[in-house]
Parts: structure tokens; C-alpha cells; sequence
């Protein structure tokens, strides 16, 4: 019987010791693999390391426009820019004004732009000497105008800035509708200034088209 209770209480002291190893000496470790699992994800690119996306010049006529609910509406306000022999007539979207600029030795020229943001400003040119233009970075291609005529649309990227011009076809003066203005502004104009164009109309001076009577002397 001495033997006997010697026995149960070395067994009675080891199953309590099994019993206290539990959970809080386990439960860390596997806390602490939880919170490192992140660290060992691929990090994302800081912004500096990110490489800048090209901008993508949307093209006029483009089905990225507006919905038709949200397209801008024509108002009243005709322009008329006349030459020697002919004339560039258009009419402002909705919310749009225009002034003409000082006279230059290279013509006349009206600005057009939206009243509440005249920061994106058209340029209605007249060239008497005619005009031309080149450059290594300018894209040339067609513009098709509502007459029916083709125009040559010239732009060049300009960093974040976008060079516009729409070169008219002689009429035979020299006209140019242009602008330059940041790639997200000319974004944001883009439906107005699809549909100032629709407007664009060219034509001589009525005037010249009347046949003045011969004076006959006696």
C-alpha cells in the first residue's frame, strides 16, 4: 500500500502538468505568423516608382462623349470672322462668349471660350500672308468639315498641354480655328468644341457676288 499512494500522486502531478501547457504559450506564436503573413506580400510600387501613363489623344466624333442627356445645347451667339474676300462664321455652344484681340500684323484674331471657364480659350484666326506651319513633332491628318471640304487638323503633344490647330482650306483668305490648353481641359471642352464645329461655315462676301452695272459715257 506505501507503493501504491506514491504512484497515484506522481501520476495525479503529471496530468496536471499537461493540463497547464494550453493555449496562452501556443496562441502567440500563431498570432505573431497572422500579423508577419503581410510582410512577406510582393509590396506595391511607391508612387515615384510608378511609370507615368501616356495620354491618349481622344479623337473628335469619338463614342467617349457625353450621353446625349448630358451633351451641350447651341445658343444664339454668331461669330462671323471676315477676310478680304471671304468670311469664317460659327456658332457658340450654350454659356459661351467671345472678344476679339488687338489687331496684329498677322491679322485678326477672336477668342471663344465657356463664360465660367476661360481658361480653355479657341482662336479664331484670319492670316492675310496666308499660313504654314511645320514641325518635327506635329501630326498632320484630314479633317472632314460639314461642307463636305477637308480641312488639315496639326497637333503636337506638348508634355501635359495639347497644340490644336484646324488649318481651313483658302477660300480663298486664310483662316485657323486653334487653342492650346492641358490634355484634362481639352477633355472636358471636348463635346462643346465638337459642337461649335458642326457649325463651321465659310463663304464669300455677298457683296462681291453682285455684278455691279458698266457706266456708260456719252
Amino acid at each position: 500500500m506505501k507503493k501504491l499512494i506514491p504512484l497515484l500522486l506522481i501520476l495525479s502531478l503529471l496530468l496536471a502538468a499537461c493540463g497547464s501547457v494550453v493555449p496562452p504559450a501556443q496562441s502567440e506564436p500563431q498570432a505573431e505568423k497572422t500579423e508577419a503573413a503581410p510582410a512577406s506580400s510582393t509590396p506595391s510600387p511607391s508612387p515615384t516608382e510608378a511609370q507615368p501613363q501616356e495620354f491618349e489623344l481622344p479623337v473628335l466624333g469619338s463614342e467617349s462623349l457625353p450621353p446625349v442627356g448630358e451633351l451641350p445645347a447651341l445658343g444664339t451667339e454668331i461669330v462671323t470672322l471676315d477676310g478680304i474676300s471671304s468670311y469664317l462664321r460659327l456658332t457658340l455652344p450654350e454659356g459661351w462668349i467671345w472678344e476679339q484681340a488687338a489687331g496684329t500684323q498677322e491679322g485678326t484674331v477672336y477668342g471663344l471660350y465657356p463664360e465660367k471657364d476661360p481658361a480653355f480659350k479657341v482662336e479664331l484666326h484670319y492670316w492675310p500672308q496666308r499660313f504654314g506651319m511645320c514641325g518635327t513633332d506635329v501630326s498632320f491628318e484630314d479633317f472632314s468639315l460639314p461642307d463636305g471640304k477637308t480641312a488639315t487638323l496639326a497637333t503636337e503633344q506638348m508634355g501635359e498641354e495639347l497644340m490644336w490647330t484646324l488649318i481651313l482650306p483658302e477660300s480663298p483668305d486664310s483662316f485657323t480655328i486653334q487653342f492650346v490648353a492641358p490634355n484634362t481641359l481639352y477633355e472636358s471642352h471636348r463635346a462643346e468644341l465638337e459642337l461649335l464645329l458642326s457649325t463651321l461655315q465659310q463663304g464669300v462676301k455677298a457683296e462681291l457676288d453682285v455684278v455691279q452695272p458698266s457706266t456708260v459715257t456719252g
